[in-house]
């Protein structure tokens, strides 16, 4: 009987943490699917993000020198997702379609949308 109670304790607790080890794992992938990225941007921070159609962002946890607002990552693959250690290009078709070098892509994170601008600070004294 207490043999049974413990077991049952056990698997009590054992249960959130499961659940939250899937919560954790849903917020981190290794590929997203291209057909269901609905929009692709840099953000100011230099990470590339993506909002999918289901309307969840995602950001991608490469570290990408030549990547900037307004320009793009140009991406090729066979099996149609945008996965870690894929190699993409940035370019920036506003210039012609300068090429600033490649990058593999990391980790996708899950985040709750594209990184704001900071506050322009108001640099008039007062009188």
């Amino acid at each position: 009987m207490i043999r049974t109670a413990l077991l049952l304790f056990a698997l009590v607790v054992a249960v959130p943490a499961r659940a939250d080890d899937d919560a954790a794992k849903s917020a981190i992938k290794d590929c997203l699917p291209t057909r269901n990225i609905q929009q692709a941007q840099a953000g100011i921070d230099r990470h590339w993000y993506v909002r999918l159609r289901d309307g969840s962002w995602w950001r991608n946890a490469m570290m990408c020198p030549g990547l900037a607002p307004r320009r793009a990552l140009v991406h090729s693959s066979p099996i149609g997702s945008q996965c870690r250690g894929d190699i993409v290009q940035v370019v920036d078709f506003t210039m012609g379609g300068v090429n600033f070098g490649a990058c593999g892509l990391g980790d996708w994170e899950r985040v709750a949308g594209l990184p704001t601008k900071p506050a322009k600070r108001d640099e008039r004294k007062d009188d």
